[in-house]
C-alpha cells in the first residue's frame, strides 16, 4: 500500500514538473529570444550632433548628452516579427483590419501598416497575416507609420508579460514602464556611434563609405563615398527597382548593431524641431514636448551617403509610412550610475 502511494506521488510530481516546464517555456522563451537580439548600451555621456559641420542645421550644435543604460535592437524589426505581433493583436482584439491595413482597436484609431503599398511584404487574408514572398522573410518591415511602430512595441510588451509604455488615447509614453518602446533620438545616435565620437559613420576604422558596408544609393560626387560606381546597391533589387537588404547583411558596429547606415529609415520617439539642439548639456532627453513630425534616422536604400551619417536626421509625418521601418528599445538594468541621473525633458 505504501509503495503504491509512493508511485502515485512520483507520477503527480512528474506531471506537475512537466506542466511547470511547459509554462516556463511559454512565459520565458519569447522574452529571451527578443532580448538576445538586443544590445545593452551602458550609461554614460557622448557628444551628439554633427562634428564635421557638413550636415543640416538641425544636426548642430554638437552637445553633450548623458543617458541611463538601455537596450536597443541589434536589427531593424523584420516582417516576420511584425506578422507575429499583428496576428497576436488580431486574435486578442487589439486591432481591426480595413482595406488600408490594421488599425488599433482602442484609443485614437490610426493605420499601423500600409499593406496596399507595393513595398510592403505583409498581407492579410481571412484572419491570417502572412509574408507575401521571398523578398519578405528576414527583411526589415517597411511602410510602417510611427503609430504602427509604437503599437508593435505595446503588442510585444503584452506578449511577453511586460508593462506597455504607450497610451493609445494620446500616444504618450510612460518612461517608468519596463516594456518595449522606440529609441529616443539621443539613444539612437549613441548606439549608432558604437562608443566612438566625432566619426561620420557607424564604424570608426574609416570616415568613408562604400556598398560593402551599407545598402544605400552611391554618389561618387561625395568625397567620402568611395564606392567604385554610382547608383543603387546591385545586390538588392526587385526587378529593376532597388530594395531593402535582409537585416544583418553588413558588418555590425562596435556595439553589435546592424544597418544603422542605410537600408531603411528608422522611426524614433522624439518630435522633430530643427532648433531643438543647443550647446547646453542634456540628460536623458526625450525631445520637444510638442510638434507635427517625428525624427527618423539611418538613411535608406534609395538615398545617398549623406543621409547615412550617424548625425544625420530627417523628419517624418507620423501617419506616413513611406519606406519607414524601426528598431526597438527597452530600459536597461538600473545601476547606481543610472539612479544618479535626473529624468530628461519631454513627453
Amino acid at each position: 500500500m505504501r509503495s503504491r502511494r509512493v508511485m502515485i506521488l512520483v507520477v503527480v510530481l512528474v506531471v506537475l514538473g512537466m506542466v511547470g516546464l511547459q509554462t516556463m517555456g511559454e512565459n520565458d522563451t519569447e522574452p529571451s529570444d527578443t532580448m538576445a537580439r538586443m544590445a545593452l548600451i551602458p550609461s554614460g555621456s557622448f557628444l551628439m550632433g554633427d562634428a564635421l559641420a557638413e550636415g543640416c542645421g538641425d544636426e548642430r550644435p554638437q552637445h553633450s548628452v548623458t543617458l541611463s543604460s538601455y537596450y536597443i535592437g541589434r536589427y531593424e524589426v523584420t516582417n516576420d516579427e511584425m506578422v507575429r505581433a499583428l496576428q497576436w493583436a488580431y486574435e486578442n482584439d487589439r486591432i481591426t483590419v480595413s482595406e488600408d491595413g490594421p488599425e488599433n482597436a482602442f484609443g485614437d484609431p490610426r493605420t499601423l501598416l500600409h499593406m496596399t503599398e507595393a513595398q510592403c511584404r505583409i498581407t492579410w487574408n481571412r484572419g491570417v497575416f502572412s509574408i507575401k514572398d521571398a523578398k519578405g522573410s528576414g527583411y526589415p518591415c517597411v511602410e510602417v507609420s510611427w503609430y504602427g511602430a509604437v503599437a508593435f512595441c505595446n503588442f510585444l510588451s503584452e506578449m511577453e508579460g511586460l508593462t506597455p509604455c504607450y497610451d493609445f488615447d494620446d500616444w504618450t509614453c510612460d518612461w517608468t514602464a519596463n516594456g518595449y518602446r522606440l529609441p529616443t533620438d539621443a539613444e539612437w545616435e549613441r548606439a549608432a556611434r558604437g562608443g566612438a565620437e566625432g566619426q561620420r559613420f557607424p564604424w570608426s576604422d574609416t570616415d568613408t563609405i562604400d556598398q560593402s558596408r551599407a545598402n544605400y544609393k552611391s554618389n561618387t560626387d561625395l568625397a567620402y563615398d568611395v564606392n567604385t560606381t554610382s547608383g543603387h546597391h546591385p545586390d538588392y533589387a526587385v526587378g529593376e527597382f532597388p530594395y531593402t537588404s535582409p537585416v544583418g547583411s553588413f558588418p555590425p558596429n562596435a556595439y553589435g548593431l546592424y544597418d544603422t547606415a542605410g537600408n531603411v529609415w528608422e522611426w524614433c520617439w522624439d518630435y522633430w524641431d530643427e532648433n531643438y539642439y543647443t550647446d547646453k548639456p542634456m540628460t536623458n532627453p526625450h525631445g520637444p514636448t510638442t510638434g507635427s513630425y517625428r525624427v527618423v534616422r539611418s538613411g535608406r536604400w534609395g538615398y545617398d551617403a549623406a543621409s547615412s551619417r550617424v548625425s544625420g536626421r530627417r523628419h517624418g509625418w507620423p501617419p506616413s509610412r513611406l519606406r519607414m521601418g524601426f528598431r526597438i528599445a527597452r530600459p536597461g538594468e538600473a545601476t547606481a550610475a543610472d539612479a544618479s541621473l535626473n529624468s530628461g525633458t519631454g513627453v
